[in-house]
């Protein structure tokens, strides 16, 4: 079968769509991107055409040529991307047990991490707002406890080998300068490494593979 590009509808920030990004790097698979900008204006997520596709205004949204499936929910599509075009099963995990510890990092990350890792920002560089700030920074921080009580004696989360969970965590994961900034523990790179060793290790690790560095390359190239 012919795989023809993937329609993506993206982000150029916004750090959910590339999580996608380093699937389609990490599988070679096809894309076409289109950015949008927030809000209602022309080109943007809310705008009546782009609501047409997904209702619920947001991105990441995908469009599969190849199999007619549309898509939104950046752990989800990147489900479909693994179960449809990983041929060599690279992140196959075997046994039931695993399998569903894939899917419960997949779902802590989209009910922890990504909120509340949104809402520091936006309490600190959008509100202004000191006491919520203090208090979504407290929630990041349990956040990445979490992750790093998890790893204790382990490479990565689930069946030491890096899986779809792992992949999940790193976009979010790129903006601890932003989201820390004036905390007095976690504001520098050095300061999460005492905190969170475990969770630190096992980020420069995944900040390494190939498919990683070029969504960097290619999110960088963007905002120039």
């Amino acid at each position: 079968m012919t795989h023809q590009p993937i329609d993506f509808y993206s982000h150029r920030e916004g750090p959910n769509p590339w999580k996608n990004v380093i699937l389609f790097e990490e599988l070679g698979i096809p894309y076409n991107a289109t950015y949008l900008e927030f809000g209602a204006n022309s080109g943007g997520v809310e705008h009546e055409e782009f609501l047409k596709k997904n209702p619920a205004g947001r991105v990441p949204w995908i469009q599969d040529p190849t199999t007619g499936i549309e898509l939104t929910e950046s752990n989800l599509i990147n489900q479909y991307l693994a179960e449809h075009y990983d041929k060599q099963g690279i992140f196959d995990v075997a046994g039931e047990q695993d399998q569903l510890l894939v899917k419960q990092w997949l779902g802590f990350q989209a009910a922890s991490q990504g909120p509340f890792f949104a809402q520091a920002l936006i309490a600190q560089h959008v509100l202004k707002n000191d006491g919520s700030t203090k208090h979504f920074q407290a929630l990041v921080k349990r956040t990445i406890t979490t992750v790093n009580r998890a790893l204790e004696g382990k490479t990565f989360l689930v069946g030491e080998k890096v899986t779809l969970a792992d992949l999940s965590f790193i976009p979010w994961d790129m903006k601890l300068d932003v989201i820390f900034m004036g905390d007095a523990e976690a504001a520098t790179e050095e300061g999460r490494k005492q905190m969170w060793p475990n969770w630190y290790e096992w980020h420069q690790k995944l900040l390494q593979r190939a498919a990683v560095q070029k969504m960097i390359s290619i999110q960088t190239n963007l905002q120039k």
